[in-house]
């Protein structure tokens, strides 16, 4: 745990390579430190960031548009950070950020 500032704190969690991380049971197990104790699961903010990939319509990156289309679905298709770390998404901010390919 670390200290950022009035009231909030960084947990940081570490999860087996081949498992799915589960953040909210990471923060059972963190609960049990003194500093945490009070702490309501409903009231926590959990932050992620968001990357959009844009195909261009200029083939000056070297691809070829149909693949720029192609990779740019598929990037749609990955799976949301909500639902990988298993986190309430009522709770979740999204940071997002406009890539062009």
């Amino acid at each position: 745990m670390v200290p950022v500032g009035v009231g909030i704190t960084r947990v940081l969690m570490h999860f087996d390579f081949m498992k799915t991380p589960n953040v909210m049971d990471g923060l059972k197990l963190a609960r049990i430190e003194p500093e945490l104790q009070g702490v309501v699961h409903q009231k926590i903010a959990y932050y992620f960031g968001r990357v959009m990939v844009i195909p261009s319509s200029s083939e000056a990156s070297g691809m070829a548009i149909c693949r720029k289309s192609l990779f740019t679905m598929m990037h749609l298709n990955a799976n949301l950070p909500t639902a990988y770390f298993g986190v309430p998404p009522a709770q979740v901010v999204e940071v997002g950020l406009e890539v062009e390919i």
